[in-house]
């Protein structure tokens, strides 16, 4: 059975959130930016300030010389998940399996769905128009038979509605022109050295690479060279995992304004941690690693990781090692403006049950406390409790 996985993307997402709600910045040039630093840099652009030459990462200040009607909205985390989860919900019906990239963004696999809703690509194009429909937001999807080839589909496309379907066997001479600063697995500072090399040998689209051999690539790349060369060539057998079955969480925070203050920063990243247990708990599962990513204000990202000795789920065992990893981190004076906070070696919990000593099995009070908690935020909101710390 032929795969059929869709890659559902909405353009300028909170920008487009924004718009439902406001109408007149609709058709104008907004751009997402802190109001309360001088020194905001430009989150995310409208197609209509893209046209301006305004870009992510700009100043505001210079934003504004090069476009004096732009609208600045300001960033809302709490509006950004929920509308997420709303349109979770929209598609929940449509596709048995389903993937959160990043807020306004899904997997979503249609294999074997036929006989049920229809031919996939019709499928994809009803998703497209409810949303468009009854939240105001237009998306672009790309159809294909990988979600690496898919969501490539749905990156080339700029201006939405629209649906992009990239038939089994086409897919080489759709990826040969398109540049390797698109491929996914690319953006991450690790893989800095990788997009180095691939300037310096003049590989900059994915045809140059599909066109060298794998043991040319080898001998430059090493291990990763199989990787990029299937990547290359649109071979991508990763499946669309569930939220209970995917291999990492990740959880981003932008902080407005951007901070250097090490407390509040701790502060902000023991509400991610938090929030990263509580859906632990949720799926039943440890993790094995934690890892730390810091973007200051500069646009230079900071990475550290640690592998656990035994998987866990709770605060109490994890927030040494992410204060180690915030210390090993922020080692230059300058404004952060984004956190992420990614765990992964997920498994099942191993509980070993004690035959003589029954108090070996009470949960100690700080895990008590963690679930009491989780069971007041499923009733009453996220938001209506948290710890002292991560309100500094």
């Amino acid at each position: 059975m032929e795969r059929q996985i869709a890659c559902l993307y909405i353009p300028s997402f909170e920008i487009a959130l924004a718009r439902a709600q406001n109408a007149a910045l609709r058709n104008r040039p907004v751009a997402v930016a802190p109001v309360h630093t001088s020194r905001a840099l430009i989150r995310e652009v409208s197609p209509e300030a893209s046209a301006e030459g305004l870009q992510p990462g700009m100043s505001v200040e210079l934003g504004r010389m090069m476009c004096p009607a732009l609208r600045i909205v300001p960033p809302d985390s709490s509006r950004v998940e929920a509308a997420h989860r709303e349109l979770e919900q929209r598609v929940f019906s449509c596709a048995p399996a389903w993937e959160s990239i990043r807020p306004g963004s899904l997997f979503l696999d249609f294999t074997g769905t036929t006989r049920l809703f229809g031919p996939p690509i019709d499928t994809a194009t009803r998703i497209g128009r409810e949303l468009t429909r009854h939240q105001g937001w237009e998306s672009v999807i790309g159809l294909a038979g990988s979600k690496l080839v898919s969501q490539l589909a749905a990156a080339t496309m700029k201006r939405p509605p629209q649906v992009l379907w990239i038939h089994p066997g086409s897919e080489p001479p759709f990826l040969a022109p398109l540049p390797i600063m698109l491929l996914p697995g690319l953006s991450r500072s690790s893989t800095s050295l990788i997009v180095q090399r691939l300037e310096d040998l003049n590989l900059r689209t994915l045809g140059a690479i599909a066109s060298v051999s794998l043991a040319q690539l080898e001998t430059v790349f090493g291990t990763s060279a199989t990787l990029l060369q299937n990547w290359a060539l649109g071979i991508d057998p990763s499946p669309v995992h569930p939220p209970a079955a995917q291999p990492m969480i990740e959880r981003t925070l932008p902080l407005d304004p951007d901070e250097v203050d090490d407390p509040l920063l701790l502060g902000r990243l023991y509400g991610l941690l938090e929030a990263l247990c509580a859906t632990l708990r949720q799926q039943q599962r440890v993790c094995r690693r934690l890892r730390l990513f810091l973007r200051h204000s500069d646009h230079v990202e900071r990475m550290a990781h640690e592998r656990l000795p035994h998987g866990t789920c709770w605060e109490t065992d994890l927030q040494p090692v992410l204060t180690r990893l915030f210390y090993r981190c922020l080692r230059r004076r300058v404004r952060v403006t984004r956190l992420t906070l990614q765990i992964d070696r997920l498994e099942s919990p191993a509980e070993q049950l004690s035959l003589y000593d029954e108090a070996a099995s009470v949960p100690s009070a700080s895990h008590r406390l963690s679930a009491a908690l989780d069971a007041i935020r499923a009733k009453f909101g996220e938001h209506a409790l948290c710890w002292g710390d991560t309100l500094r």
